[in-house]
């Protein structure tokens, strides 16, 4: 665990702190907190923050006695570590009180908060649970003095930071054209029951990413696909129905209007969307419903 060796200040960060990165954190219990202000209670000190750059990731090679260097087999983002020096400050013992007990609520072991970060016009953000491997010893009683620096530990299941949503549709059945005009010209139109739109998605991220697909009956004959990888769904869909799939293969599931119908679904494969570039989809249906993707890119880094 990262140590703290700085003396702690005896008065409050100054509040030009907030002039650089920018930082938010939304509890685990809904309550949002800016890091980067102590006037709000709690501020985060830069000086020892870990979990803003790479992942701790582990390179798959294989070698040869006949060829010099490694061929590179691969490569998985086993982890990160996320520490953080936190300032906590109240002007008295109650108020220190108050604030060390609303804020060390919103750290839980098994419910994620949300840590954003804010570097120009661009937000990331990573979801953490709480790291509770060491006991922490205050160098002073806090209610007396009114403030004290605390060491937070906490990880994420999930080691990318996740940028903005994209988000592509709805794609819809196009409007029908009477076979025959009512000027009764000789040009006749055939409107195609199923076909969907055919349409594109990029992945601003760093690494491969997974569509959530919204369904909106009334809707059948249901395929969905990213290049040239397709999936049926084998069940249709009546009018007002809402089926919501995430493909990412960590839990696919499948939410049918709320409920759980993952094992109705069955064994569908589903392709990402390469990192750096974008992917068709393929989306097609029959019926007066709407269909929907949605795409989180993830990053290395928080900015």
């Amino acid at each position: 665990m990262p140590i703290v060796l700085a003396a702690p200040p005896v008065t409050p960060p100054p509040g030009g702190m907030s002039s650089g990165l920018r930082m938010r954190w939304i509890g685990s219990d809904g309550s949002e907190w800016d890091l980067r202000d102590w006037r709000a209670g709690v501020c985060l000190l830069l000086d020892g923050v870990t979990g803003l750059h790479f992942p701790s990731i582990d390179k798959y090679k294989s070698t040869s006695r006949a060829v010099p260097g490694f061929r590179n087999r691969g490569w998985r983002a086993a982890s990160r570590d996320v520490f953080w020096p936190l300032y906590v400050y109240g002007d008295g013992s109650e108020p220190w009180r108050d604030v060390y007990r609303r804020f060390f609520d919103t750290i839980h072991p098994q419910r994620a908060g949300v840590w954003e970060v804010t570097s120009g016009t661009e937000t990331r953000s990573l979801r953490l649970t709480g790291v509770f491997d060491d006991e922490h010893q205050f160098a002073r009683d806090p209610y007396a003095a009114g403030w004290s620096i605390i060491p937070v530990q906490m990880e994420p299941e999930q080691p990318f930071w996740e940028g903005k949503t994209i988000r592509r549709g709805p794609f819809s059945a196009p409007t029908g054209v009477d076979f025959i005009p009512p000027t009764l010209a000789p040009s006749f139109h055939i409107s195609p029951a199923a076909t969907f739109a055919s349409a594109t998605i990029p992945n601003f991220g760093d690494v491969d990413a997974y569509l959530v697909w919204t369904v909106e009956g009334p809707l059948t004959d249901v395929v969905l696909g990213v290049g040239g990888v397709t999936a049926t769904v084998p069940f249709s869909l009546a009018a007002g129905q809402v089926l919501r799939i995430d493909t990412d293969p960590r839990n696919v599931s499948a939410l049918l209007d709320g409920v759980d119908a993952t094992e109705q679904l069955g064994l569908l494969e589903f392709a990402p969307v390469p990192s750096g570039g974008s992917a068709p989809l393929t989306v097609s249906a029959s019926g007066a419903g709407g269909i929907s993707a949605e795409l989180t890119p993830l990053y290395f880094r928080a900015m």
